[in-house]
């Protein structure tokens, strides 16, 4: 009977061990809080880039804060929490949207808000910038290698964008109207993709960036073309006009006449985005 007993006591005590663990463990196991994301002067930007540009394309909402704040994101990249951020009243939100939607080529730029911002409701103005790559963007971009590699065994970025322009031409056909995605034009396909100006100058962006060239989109109220820093300068190249008419008449040339620029000021500053001091 007493050997019973102790066995009895021995099962309980384990018993009652497990039991104690178990909460222990299981806190150990819960997920941890996000640390809240508090707005603070901090945040704005480290550093003030601005000192570095023209200080003639700070105009209205084209801030001396806002070109901090979308610089810290082009140097830094993004994760949970954007390196740095600004304020962006409402009735200045579409043309600051327009302006980072200009920017994109492998990356996208886009409004971001962190997500351990739980109190977001109480800074309506707030605006950082996300620097990412789309997921479905990894195909195109593998598709291009051979011609990135190819590219990159040329001599200045003039002549890999005049091979990128010569390349574009390859894959698509103007046609008004049509449009051909990032992942339709660099993507195995029979025949030339029917495709207006606007796909001709995004595919160019996309090059671009995926080249480290310097490089966004132009329109006026018809036509969309792009900028590209070559030879240390700011030249136009419109890929669907010399596609169109089978010469590259418009390639790398400083002045283009096409149409008026919809957003000088915003061209201005994205000028000085990506290049510093290049309208200097």
């Amino acid at each position: 009977m007493k050997s019973k007993k102790i066995v009895s006591l021995l099962l309980t005590g384990a018993m009652t061990a497990v039991l104690l663990a178990v909460p222990a463990q299981a806190a150990e196991q819960q997920p941890q809080t996000p640390a809240h994301y508090a707005i603070s002067a901090d945040h704005w930007s480290r550093e003030d880039f601005s000192q570095e540009a023209n200080p003639e394309v700070f105009t209205g909402v084209y801030s001396r804060e806002l070109y901090n704040a979308i610089r810290q994101t082009m140097l830094d990249g993004t994760s949970g929490t954007a390196p740095a951020y600004t304020m962006v009243g409402k009735k200045d939100y579409s043309a600051v949207k327009k302006l980072v939607g200009r920017m994109e080529g492998v990356l996208r730029y886009e409004h971001h808000v962190p997500q351990n911002f739980t109190d977001y409701w109480r800074y309506l103005d707030y605006f950082a910038v996300s620097a990412e790559m789309p997921e479905n963007y990894q195909a195109p971009l593998d598709f291009v290698q051979p011609a990135l590699d190819h590219a990159g065994a040329l001599a200045t970025d003039r002549e890999r964008v005049e091979y990128f322009n010569d390349y574009i031409r390859t894959l698509l056909a103007y046609q008004k109207g049509k449009t051909a995605g990032i992942t339709q034009t660099f993507a195995p396909h029979a025949g030339e993709l029917k495709a207006a100006c606007g796909s001709y100058a995004r595919a160019m962006k996309f090059l671009c960036g995926a080249a480290d060239i310097p490089c966004f989109t132009v329109s006026s109220k018809t036509h969309t073309w792009n900028l590209v820093y070559a030879d240390g300068q700011w030249l136009h190249v419109d890929v669907s006009a010399n596609d169109l008419s089978d010469r590259n008449g418009v390639l790398l040339v400083e002045s283009y006449q096409i149409g008026k620029d919809q957003a000088p000021e915003a061209t201005a500053f994205l000028k000085e985005l990506f290049v510093p001091g290049s309208t200097k």
